[in-house]
């Protein structure tokens, strides 16, 4: 393993370990000192969060709920409630139950919301279980075909110290991995019909099908956060306007997408 990887491995999993420990050093930090960067998402919900008594909110696609979740901080700082879906078995298992287990409040499903309960196929690299591997999973196989045929995927697996094989075959990259779905309705129970204020997904290119797919006109979250990097032209234009029909405002954060009503 590369010793530059390495270290920035062990960082991440030490300040993992805190937040999920909820130490009081990690707490206290977000909670008095932390100065969100300028113009960023973070700043965005540092801003939103402060001025909510009470926050809702649902993450589809939340990984480690952890490493570049643009949530996390905010959960433990202004105790937010809310359920967090992760279709990746190994990571839902070793790292989203262990985040927040200590928050009754915060529900971990392992599932990919879908039209109905059952099972389908997620494609996934299959030359390394670490984060920035796993966080490429996607319903969409072409985005993994993508970022293998334009390097960026052998770029990070070489950083990792990996030693890769033929580019040209796929089948020695991209493993087809069987997971658990979750309807709409079944997930919408788990609110209790308690109103959600943040819809946060990140799904590797599936975004707008995931905003389709729950109905947005009958939730109108007040904010909603997605990411347009892995869409086509008209997939970016056809997902904003199907959001300002809604009475949404887009705004642009770096590689991220804040649709905000009202």
């Amino acid at each position: 393993m590369n010793f530059t990887f390495f270290l920035k491995k062990s960082y991440n999993r030490f300040r993992f370990n805190l937040c999920a420990q909820e130490n009081i050093l990690y707490l206290f930090f977000y909670k008095y000192l932390y100065k969100p960067p300028k113009n960023s998402l973070s700043e965005f919900l540092h801003n939103y969060s402060k001025g909510k008594a009470q926050i809702v909110f649902l993450q589809i696609g939340a990984n480690d709920g952890f490493i570049y979740d643009p949530l996390q901080k905010f959960i433990k700082r202004d105790n937010w409630q809310g359920v967090m879906l992760e279709p990746q078995p190994f990571v839902y298992d070793n790292l989203l139950t262990k985040i927040h287990a200590k928050r009754p409040e915060i529900i971990t499903i392992n599932a990919a919301l879908s039209h109905k309960d059952g099972i389908a196929d997620l494609y996934t690299l299959s030359i390394s279980k670490e984060r920035w591997a796993n966080g490429l999973s996607s319903f969409n196989k072409q985005v993994l075909i993508d970022g293998i045929k334009d390097g960026s995927i052998h770029k990070k697996a070489r950083k990792e110290g990996l030693r890769l094989p033929n580019p040209n075959n796929l089948d020695a990259l991209i493993e087809t991995v069987q997971i658990k779905t979750i309807s709409p309705v079944t997930l919408l129970k788990k609110f209790d019909k308690k109103k959600i204020n943040i819809l946060s997904i990140d799904t590797e290119g599936f975004d707008y099908e995931i905003i389709k797919l729950l109905n947005i006109k009958d939730l109108l979250p007040e904010v909603i956060i997605y990411e347009e990097v892995n869409f086509d032209t008209t997939t970016k234009n056809e997902c904003r306007a199907y959001l300002e029909a809604l009475g949404y405002s887009i705004l642009v954060k770096g590689k991220d997408v804040i649709s905000l009503r009202g």
